[in-house]
């Protein structure tokens, strides 16, 4: 019960990394709110929760508009009373080569990698002030620490909450507020079959192929990352274990960023 007493929420969490800290959150005491732009997936999210005697409820928010975002806090502080957790864990690709990026889209990623996550920071910190202590953790990414050509957009957005992940924590910090970042590398999920075929072309067993292969030929440690690394990483960071962790830009990629 690491976690007991504790409100959470995580946004992304209809599937993959977002579902799995759901579930690991739940089952270590904390009231979660999953929310996620997929209603099927937030509501099985929720459900399955529940099947393991923990407590849930679901938002459907999208992430890139502030509406949504507000009405999110709201819905936690309204059920639940209190904010402690904020897992800031929606992202989407964005467009891939840099020749390849029109504006509309452009702009998408930017509300919802960036954007979205500042604002729910924003309007959740003073619940977390009112509590006495929170944890804010972003997802950020591998590809935010080194040089990738496939994604400039992304790169560059998920190199922001680096950047703020170190000016929130100086900020927030003497409030009891601790604020950190996990940079994952390729992750088995859905997200990661979108990211690696932009184009839709090449089929769920080609897929399935390139993800393991990236872990078989990119990480030190031979293997894609599982849902579950990302989220134990996250409720680590949410725990009292990382009372004093503030600041840290966490990669859980297996090595794979230190030999790219």
């Amino acid at each position: 019960m690491r976690l007991e007493d504790r409100v959470a929420i995580i946004t992304g969490a209809g599937s993959g990394s977002g579902r799995a800290g759901a579930l690991i959150f739940a089952k270590e005491g904390a009231r979660v709110v999953v929310t996620d732009i997929d209603p099927k997936g937030g509501e099985e999210t929720v459900k399955m929760v529940k099947e393991q005697g923990g407590e849930a409820i679901f938002a459907k928010i999208d992430v890139g508009k502030l509406d949504d975002i507000q009405r999110m806090i709201d819905t936690a502080v309204d059920t639940y009373g209190k904010i402690n957790i904020m897992w800031n864990h929606a992202g989407i690709p964005g467009p891939g080569f840099l020749e390849e990026t029109e504006e509309a889209d452009f702009v998408r990623s930017w509300e919802v990698n960036f954007k979205g996550t500042f604002f729910a920071v924003k309007f959740a910190v003073p619940h977390m002030k009112k509590a006495g202590c929170g944890s804010i953790i972003f997802t950020a990414s591998i590809a935010a620490l080194s040089g990738s050509p496939y994604s400039a957009s992304y790169s560059s957005f998920k190199g922001s909450l680096v950047t703020l992940t170190y000016t929130l924590a100086t900020y927030l910090g003497p409030h009891n507020i601790r604020v950190n970042s996990i940079c994952p590398g390729l992750i088995d999920t859905p997200m990661a079959r979108v990211f690696l075929d932009r184009s839709g072309t090449m089929g769920a067993e080609a897929l399935d192929k390139a993800i393991q292969d990236f872990g078989k030929n990119k990480s030190p440690m031979g293997r894609t990352a599982k849902p579950e690394d990302i989220a134990n990483a996250a409720l680590f960071l949410a725990s009292d274990e990382a009372a004093y962790v503030n600041g840290v830009i966490l990669p859980v990629d297996g090595g794979t960023v230190i030999v790219m």
